[in-house]
């Protein structure tokens, strides 16, 4: 059974990266060996029939050719929201959605700067965005926010919002892992007299 999980902020080809969060990364300044681990957890959790929401913030590559190589290392079916790293993918989007894999599905499924999503698997509505965001369509009905970029750090914005970020957690957050961390945090209060 296909599975599905959710992330952000995985900065394949930034050698920097270590530095600026090392608790979940290899101590390191060789891109070769952080992009090596990076594609490892990837691939040890992620089947070729699982799906994968990538919150943005997938490489610093700055050349076609190398992001290529890399997402055509990665299993599942990709879908990306844009982060502000992501500018030559949303540049060259058709080539990363109509080119395919080592598994058969294409370099990336999809590819968009915000996406509503309504899973089966979690109760509310998602709302993913790259950057956390104050208000977000639904947050007044106790719909959910994912996002990213702020890497190990939360938002302090109220409401049911969740940075999804492998800096933060450290493994890639499965629906589960999204209701069980926000289902009781109470909606945001939208209207002073709401109810």
């Amino acid at each position: 059974m296909s599975k599905i999980f959710f992330t952000s902020d995985l900065h394949f080809s930034h050698k920097n990266i270590a530095k600026l969060c090392p608790e979940f990364r290899p101590a390191t300044d060789c891109i070769d060996e952080l992009d090596e681990y990076m594609i490892e957890a990837w691939n040890n959790t992620v089947s070729p029939e699982d799906t994968v929401y990538n919150l943005g913030d997938v490489s610093f590559a700055h050349n076609i050719g190398k992001i290529e190589n890399t997402l055509g290392r990665l299993n599942g079916k990709h879908h990306l929201i844009f982060g502000n790293h992501d500018s030559l993918i949303a540049r060259h989007k058709r080539h990363f959605l109509t080119t395919c894999k080592h598994d058969g599905n294409p370099l990336l499924s999809s590819a968009q700067h915000y996406l509503k999503l309504k899973l089966p698997e979690i109760s509310n509505i998602l709302i993913l965005f790259h950057y956390p965001i104050h208000e977000w369509d639904g947050c007044h009905k106790g719909w959910y926010h994912l996002y990213g970029h702020l890497h190990n750090r939360t938002a302090p914005v109220p409401g049911r919002l969740l940075n999804v970020g492998w800096d933060l957690h450290g493994r890639f957050l499965t629906p589960a892992d999204i209701d069980a961390l926000l289902k009781d945090l109470p909606e945001m209060v939208y209207f002073e007299n709401q109810k």
